[in-house]
């Protein structure tokens, strides 16, 4: 595993906690991580959904893949990424062609095999002692011993802080926070579907873009993706009619003195 990778992973998130962040942009930086420095074929972050709410269940909130070929989405949400974001305690399978006794999770077994991966690790987020969810790593290979799992739990713990913190850096409940993310995390998706459609991209082309709109445009890339939402409930024929799809036209040089 590079350490130096995962040197630069812990003082990107850490720097961006340390501003007015978006929660859904950072989770999905924290999946991009995971994947990359672990090596891994994919990898998810995912959230209780709170009961009352009529959403309850685990939902997956950021995911990355590599080669963009990810797994089926239900082997993040059962089997040990589900005991993990449950009990709140690491879970793992660190072969599973070598069982050696362990029959836990057997259709999240067969599943993980017929997708072709070899093992997991999923570490808990966990607030105050509660779970939340868990960070859920999936490989195409054994697991081994170069993939440390004290940067697992980091990524998890950093997930935990973005959780409990809010954009004015006050501490609030993370289940409410939980609630926001799902809500927008389920616009940023629509969202760059919008985008991927209106431009003929790929999702990670829609994605960057949609980034980029936030930035030119001086939003959160969630506000900035209600946006594009709203473009298309407004102007369902023709969203791009709207300025939220597009880079805000360049500011005209100033006059020279004298003409």
């Amino acid at each position: 595993m590079n350490t130096a990778r995962t040197r630069l992973a812990i003082a990107d998130l850490t720097a961006t906690l340390a501003t007015e962040f978006d929660v859904p942009a950072l989770l999905h930086a924290v999946a991009l991580h995971a994947q990359r420095c672990f090596d891994a074929h994919c990898a998810a972050i995912v959230l209780h959904g709170r009961r009352a709410a009529g959403n309850a269940g685990l939902h997956i909130v950021a995911a990355a893949a590599r080669d963009d070929s990810p797994a089926d989405p239900r082997l993040h949400t059962v089997g040990p990424g589900l005991a993990s974001a449950r009990d709140g305690a690491v879970a793992m399978i660190a072969d599973l062609d070598d069982s050696a006794g362990d029959d836990r999770w057997p259709e999240y077994r067969a599943r993980a095999r017929e997708a072709g991966l070899r093992s997991v690790r999923a570490f808990p987020v966990r607030a105050m002692a509660v779970p939340l969810g868990a960070v859920v790593v999936h490989a195409d290979e054994p697991w081994g011993t170069r993939r440390p799992d004290d940067f697992g739990q980091i990524l998890a713990d950093l997930t935990a802080i973005a959780l409990s913190t809010s954009q004015g850096g006050r501490r609030v409940t993370a289940t409410d926070t939980v609630d926001t993310v799902l809500n927008g995390t389920a616009v940023i998706a629509t969202a760059v579907g919008i985008l991927a459609e209106y431009f003929d991209r790929d999702v990670d082309a829609a994605r960057l873009r949609l980034h980029r709109l936030a930035r030119a445009h001086q939003r959160t890339p969630t506000a900035q993706a209600a946006a594009v939402v709203r473009a298309q409930e407004v102007f369902p024929a023709d969203p791009g009619a709207e300025p939220a799809l597009h880079l805000p036209p360049d500011l005209a040089p100033p006059t020279s003195i004298g003409r």
